[in-house]
């Protein structure tokens, strides 16, 4: 028959672990605060004759956590071709502690980029967005000054247990 790896009965559980509700106190809120990406549409030719090559750079509070969107790589767009995608795509996350009944302002430094072989990769929409705790769903639309190229981001500020 075999070696059991579970036996019933038998402690299975990590010495002082704790299955409490709210592990960050009753007078303290905990919240995952997110940036995520809707749509990307564009409608010009960045790269003459070629797609444009496009990526998202993020910069959190205090400059502490950056984070680039795509990992690796970039999403390619032709003229008038928007990305989609079903699933959530996340530019920049944080888990955030409040104390209760005090609101938080995070402040997100969000830049579209278009990378260029030939020369420094160029950004073509900046935007500082502002994330308040607690505050509902919204969403912002990241666009260069001609309008040409758009992104749908959503932001949110979730409360969490953890």
């Amino acid at each position: 028959m075999g070696r059991r790896l579970f036996v019933k009965g038998k402690k299975t559980h990590a010495k002082d672990e704790s299955f409490d509700q709210d592990n960050v106190g009753k007078e303290r809120e905990r919240f995952q605060v997110s940036i995520d990406l809707i749509s990307l549409k564009t409608l010009t030719d960045e790269d003459i004759g070629f797609v444009g090559e496009f990526y998202f750079k993020a910069d959190g509070p205090d400059n502490v956590f950056k984070a680039r969107y795509p990992h690796a790589g970039e999403i390619k767009l032709s003229k008038n071709q928007t990305f989609t995608s079903k699933a959530d795509m996340n530019i920049w996350s944080q888990f955030e502690t409040v104390r209760r009944g005090e609101n938080k302002i995070i402040t997100v430094n969000v830049e579209l980029r278009e990378k260029d072989p030939l020369r420094k990769d160029e950004v073509i929409a900046e935007q500082d967005i502002e994330i308040r705790l607690p505050q509902k769903t919204k969403y912002v639309i990241l666009q260069d000054k001609d309008e040409q190229t758009k992104a749908k981001l959503r932001i949110q500020s979730t409360q969490t247990r953890y």
